[in-house]
């Protein structure tokens, strides 16, 4: 459920990305890398953020029941007994 928000906003901060942003002299930036930079940052966060919260909730993770019960009656994992 949140894994694809997530590389989606991934996607979008992927297109504002500046190459070199942080070895441009301060007096050669442009407003428009300035606002670039911040909607890559902006973008890279939520995608950040997005991931996480698919960590906490979604059942896609190895580590959480939901996956191993599914694995397990697919027939993948030993079943506990």
């Amino acid at each position: 459920m949140y894994l694809g928000p997530a590389f989606i906003f991934a996607a979008f901060a992927s297109l504002f990305f500046v190459p070199g942003f942080l070895d441009i002299p301060l007096a050669q930036i442009t407003f428009r890398q300035i606002v670039s930079q911040f909607l890559f940052l902006g973008f890279g966060l939520i995608a950040l953020a997005a991931f996480a919260r698919s960590i906490e909730f979604d059942p896609v993770w190895p580590w959480k029941p939901s996956f191993r019960r599914v694995m397990g009656k697919l027939g993948f994992l030993p079943r506990a007994e």
